[in-house]
């Protein structure tokens, strides 16, 4: 009873200490950076995974000489999680100090080995899961770290002589230590996993909220130019919606402002407001509670028109609310929100909407989804690259552009559509990396007149439904002149459109907007019944044709 007792009380012990290391920020910054983080990184988690395994070996019940204990969840939970690095590091560290814990221990050589192998299993596991995209379910965790600890129970029958000696304890230990380490791989796995679950929605409700203050404050921007008033009462507007302490949104040439403010910041923040930058500052005089000089955190970013700068936005953070990753994050989404809608939300443009009434959902509406994604994957750039980050946020730019002025011209030249379908393709890469493959051939040359985003939902449409349901997906576009007629194909290698979608499609049975639907109306509309779309679909893929007459039936 004593054993058990021992055993429960250590896994409760070390999912307690897992849970307050993860919620210290520097501890979740390594855990949650890229999969090429740095090597210290790695090292200090290897050093904590380690750490567990030395908690797990001083805190084991005596059972003839072997010590029953969690060391499993340290050293083979640091391999499945963070990878090679710090699975060997912590099964290593693990496997020294339970050597020296007891060097004359009958069991010492066979549950140290036990113990650097757990930490290279787990290694291993996390290259196999990592390379097949393999969730660690909780039915693989228990299977695992069973497997592991029956290897162990071989180490200890193999390496602990006599024999009669290492038999007798393993049928002592063997039950209890594959079925509570099991269980407790579970718990103490979840611990982990949650962190990334927290920080998704951490940067959901930062997207949220950079959505409702860009909401708020459409209508100051909605101007020619902005007023002193339209910059104070955005002010307003974003201190009310955010927990900042403070905010400045300046004109172009109003930034002494920041020097004249009760804030000391530093010349090289002002200087580099150019581009996005975040920094720490403290009052100018003692202030906070009792007068300490309080941390704080600031974030700056610049909002333009093309390549001209009309303003800077930087938000002021008191530390303990947000990091300056954090606070980064936010006022970058806010500062390309603003720039967005400033170029786009112009007085002719509503006037142009309102006559063009029927195309408003197609050429207006931002797609929620892609939106959070791009800004995410983006977000995931900021840090490692930046520059790479950048080139994403102008691809965003290109796409908000085209999509939000697109009834500016009715018809327009082919050579702008494959802009647009461009820069949504290179932030779609982004998102899926080496999970989505493009192919283009493109004639050269081609300038033909066709109705404005015909293509974006088709690609976005074979991308989403198609592509990626393989594990690898493919997209090729071919664009080409035949006789007088311009023939668009857009492919990919999906598992097909359903049989009853596709018949559905083809009799014109299916009601709502969707993108195929919208595209195809609008096709028949201008060109002709004979000139819609025309799907060939299977379970190899599906090729969506558009032809595009040389002169409209308009």
């Amino acid at each position: 009873m004593e054993l058990y007792y021992s055993m429960v009380a250590n896994i409760g012990f070390l999912v307690l200490i897992a849970n307050v290391l993860v919620r210290i920020p520097v501890i979740t910054q390594m855990i949650c950076e890229d999969k090429d983080d740095t090597f210290i990184s790695k090292i200090v988690l290897g050093t904590i995974f380690g750490g567990f395994c030395i908690f797990s070996t001083c805190t084991g019940a005596q059972v003839q000489g072997a010590i029953p204990n969690t060391r499993v969840l340290g050293a083979l939970a640091g391999g499945m999680l963070f990878g090679p690095t710090v699975g060997i590091l912590a099964g290593f560290i693990g496997a020294v100090q339970r050597y020296l814990f007891d060097i004359n221990g009958v069991t010492s050589f066979a549950c140290a080995l036990s113990t650097f192998m757990e930490g290279v299993l787990g290694a291993v596991i996390y290259s196999f899961f990592r390379k097949k995209n393999i969730d660690f379910e909780w039915y693989f965790l228990v299977v695992i770290t069973a497997a592991c600890e029956c290897l162990h129970m071989v180490n200890l029958l193999i390496f602990v002589h006599p024999f009669d000696l290492s038999l007798s304890i393993v049928k002592i230990i063997a039950l209890p230590m594959v079925v509570f380490n099991a269980i407790g791989m579970v718990l103490f796995f979840s611990v982990f996993e949650d962190i990334y679950t927290r920080q998704n929605l951490i940067a959901a409700d930062k997207m949220r909220l950079a959505l409702s203050i860009a909401d708020a404050c459409i209508l100051n921007i909605r101007k020619s130019s902005v007023t002193d008033e339209d910059f104070m009462e955005m002010e307003k507007t974003i201190g009310g919606f955010s927990r900042c302490r403070d905010v400045f949104f300046l004109p172009y040439n109003r930034k002494n402002r920041l020097l004249e403010s009760e804030y000391e910041f530093s010349d090289s923040f002002i200087d580099n407001m150019e581009e996005r930058c975040s920094t720490e500052i403290t009052y100018r005089k003692g202030k906070g509670l009792l007068g300490i000089r309080q941390s704080l955190v600031a974030s700056g970013a610049k909002v333009t028109m093309g390549s001209e700068t009309w303003g800077y936005l930087v938000l002021v953070f008191e530390r303990r609310y947000s990091s300056p990753e954090a606070a980064e994050c936010l006022v970058s989404a806010l500062a390309k929100f603003f720039t967005t809608n400033y170029e786009a939300y112009q007085v002719e443009y509503q006037k142009k909407m309102r006559e063009r009434a029927e195309f408003r959902v197609l050429q207006s509406q931002i797609n929620p989804h892609f939106l959070f994604n791009s800004l995410n994957t983006i977000s995931c750039f900021c840090r490692e690259k930046p520059d790479y980050a950048r080139e994403l946020l102008l691809a965003l730019s290109v796409y908000f552009r085209h999509n939000l002025n697109s009834s500016n011209d009715y018809m327009i030249d082919i050579a702008a559509e494959f802009e647009q379908v461009d820069a949504y393709l290179m932030l779609e890469k982004a998102r899926f990396e080496e999970r989505l493959r493009i192919e283009k051939h493109i004639e050269d040359d081609i300038h033909v007149q066709v109705p404005t985003l015909i293509l974006q939902p088709i690609v976005e449409n074979a991308i989403k439904h198609g592509a990626m349901k393989r594990e690898v997906g493919k997209v090729k576009i071919e664009a080409g002149m035949e006789g007088e007629e311009l023939v668009i194909k857009i492919s990919d290698n999906g598992h097909g459109i359903p049989e009853q979608v596709l018949r559905a499609f083809n009799d014109k049975s299916t009601k709502g907007k969707y993108g195929l639907l919208n595209v195809d109306g609008r096709l028949r509309s201008i060109y002709g019944e004979k000139y819609g779309l025309v799907i060939d679909s299977s379970t190899e893929g599906t090729t969506v044709t558009i032809r595009i007459p040389p002169k409209t039936l308009l």
